[in-house]
């Protein structure tokens, strides 16, 4: 078999392995949504303050 030939088989099996990483995506996300966690609304850690508080003696 050629260099040719072996580049045009690869670019045909390519296309399926496109669709299983699709999937495994898909399945990430489900994942993260049953551990509590949201893509489109991540929780975000306040912001530290800008002040130094004095400890109360």
């Amino acid at each position: 078999m050629g260099r040719k030939a072996k580049l045009k088989k690869e670019r045909k099996i390519q296309p399926k392995k496109i669709d299983n990483d699709l999937n495994n995506r898909d399945q990430f996300v489900q994942h993260l949504e049953r551990q509590g966690y949201s893509l489109k609304k991540p929780k975000i850690a306040p912001d530290m303050p800008d002040k130094t508080i004095e400890p109360q003696v």
